[in-house]
């Protein structure tokens, strides 16, 4: 027999709309019992929403893009911000009766073909520069919401950016977070302080040209000039081992990249210097 919203609805003595709150957790004007007998007849018949018969009724997919933006092709989910974030958004998307499809996007190219391959209900854009932001806010319908996750843009374009519909920005204070992490190791002596961080261009706004910039900020507050052979990149892990006796502290951009340098630090035998240990990471 197969188990329909109806005949839960039937048996509970609700309204069928009642059922698809409670099965999309939208219960604030359920009460308790309600709820927990329309639970105990979709687990006594096992019973799971139709979605793709959902979205043709309702003309919808319940279906969101997590576009991811990295170089190389993929996602690397071993990195601790990737790995939460992602957590984060299933698990809201679960209980709100929405499914999660993750593309990695290189290009605005990609962000074009997945959305004529898929009914997308809205997309969530991970770290994009100002002029992808502008090529995709073009090319995807203003009546489809879009969250931009750790995109920064400049003063002229945050101005633009206040009257589009549908558009929304979620981003750390990254200049403050370079700033904050530097003062600290001045206010611990240090003076010969290098710079962590993944390669970007400084002529554009982005998330590690912000913490960059805060790292200066500090610097110069402090009457100290930053010496660029202290600066590196995540490819130049050798470049700071022929300085570690120069530099005192480090500013890492990343948890991701603090991990992977303690890894090599450690398989060469580096790791272990209190120097290391104590004033680096």
């Amino acid at each position: 027999m197969k188990v329909t919203i109806k005949m839960i609805a039937e048996e509970a003595g609700v309204s069928m709309t009642t059922v698809t709150n409670v099965l999309k957790n939208r219960t604030d004007r359920v009460s308790k019992e309600k709820i927990e007998l329309i639970n105990d007849i979709i687990k006594k018949y096992n019973y799971t929403p139709n979605m793709n018969a959902r979205s043709l009724a309702n003309s919808s997919s319940n279906l969101i893009g997590l576009l991811y933006h990295s170089v190389g092709g993929r996602i690397d989910f071993s990195d601790p911000f990737v790995s939460e974030l992602l957590a984060g958004i299933e698990e809201k998307t679960k209980d709100n009766g929405y499914f999660v499809l993750v593309y990695n996007i290189e290009t605005v190219d990609d962000v074009i073909k997945v959305q004529k391959n898929w009914k997308f209900e809205g997309f969530i854009i991970v770290g994009l520069s100002e002029n992808s932001f502008e090529e995709i806010h073009k090319n995807i319908p203003s009546d489809t919401p879009i969250v931009f996750v750790d995109t920064h843009l400049t003063a002229d374009m945050e101005k633009e950016f206040i009257n589009l519909p549908n558009r929304y920005i979620i981003s750390s204070e990254d200049r403050q977070a370079g700033y904050e992490a530097t003062k600290f190791l001045i206010s611990q002596g240090h003076r010969k302080i290098g710079f962590l961080g993944f390669t970007f261009n400084e002529n554009e706004p982005g998330v590690i040209n912000e913490r960059f910039y805060g790292f200066k900020k500090a610097l110069q507050e402090s009457s100290i000039s930053f010496d660029y052979r202290f600066f590196f990149t995540d490819k130049e892990f050798e470049k700071i081992t022929d300085v570690l006796e120069e530099i005192t502290a480090l500013v890492v951009s990343s948890d991701y990249l603090a991990i992977n340098l303690i890894h090599y630090l450690r398989m060469r035998g580096l790791y272990d210097k209190k120097k290391v240990v104590n004033n680096w990471i």
